[in-house]
C-alpha cells in the first residue's frame, strides 16, 4: 500500500501535528497526495514511551478521508484516551509512534477461521464489542482460540454463554511505526 517514502512522512506529519498541538504551533499539513489518502479506511495510532503504552485510538471503519482520519486518531491518541493523562511535551522525544491502516473487515464462521498475527479480529454481541489489532496476538503468542476468547470476554465483556452466538469479523493491517 504505502511505499518507504510516504510512510515516513506520515510519521513525520504525526510528530510535527503533535509537536505543533504541545506548542500551540501552526498545524502542520501531510506533504502528501495519492488516491489513498482520500479512501475512507480504519486506522488506529498508537503512541509508546520508552516502549510502554502511552496512547491508542482508532477507528474500525474509515468515515472520513486516511488524510483526515490520521490527523483526528493522532490527537485522540495523544490527549484523550481515557487511560492516560495527556500528553507531555517533555515525553514527545521518546515517543515511538505506529499506524495502523486496516482493511475492510468480513465475518467468519468461527475462531477457527482467524490466523493469529496476521488477522485483527472484531468480536460483537448486541451492543457489546471487542476489538484487537494483529500485533495483539504475535506479542502476546495467543492461538486463534484464546485470542478469539481473551477479546470477547475481557474486552467486549460478552458473557461465557453467549460465545456461541458472537460474531467474528477479521481485518489486516499494514503497519508501520518510528
Amino acid at each position: 500500500m504505502f511505499g518507504d517514502s510516504e510512510k515516513k512522512e506520515i510519521l513525520r506529519y504525526i510528530r510535527e501535528l503533535l509537536k505543533a498541538r504541545l506548542t500551540n504551533g501552526p498545524e502542520p499539513r501531510p506533504d502528501l497526495s495519492g488516491e489513498l489518502l482520500e479512501q475512507k479506511r480504519g486506522v488506529f495510532v498508537t503512541l509508546k514511551r520508552r516502549g510502554a503504552l502511552r496512547g491508542c485510538i482508532g477507528q474500525i471503519l474509515g468515515h472520513e478521508p486516511l488524510r483526515e482520519s490520521l490527523r483526528h486518531m493522532t490527537l485522540a491518541a495523544a490527549f484523550e484516551d481515557p487511560r492516560f493523562p495527556p500528553l507531555r511535551l517533555d515525553e514527545l522525544n521518546d515517543l515511538q509512534i505506529h499506524v495502523s491502516v486496516l482493511t475492510e473487515p468480513k465475518p467468519v464462521r468461527s475462531y477457527k477461521d482467524i490466523n493469529p498475527g496476521t488477522d485483527g479480529i472484531i468480536v460483537s454481541h448486541g451492543w457489546r464489542k471487542g476489538v484487537y489489532l494483529p500485533e495483539v496476538a504475535a506479542e502476546t503468542g495467543w492461538d486463534a482460540k484464546t485470542f478469539f476468547m481473551n477479546c470477547a470476554l475481557e474486552k467486549a465483556g460478552i458473557d461465557e454463554a453467549e460465545l456461541d452466538e458472537a460474531e467474528i469479523e477479521v481485518f489486516q493491517t499494514e503497519g508501520f511505526g518510528s
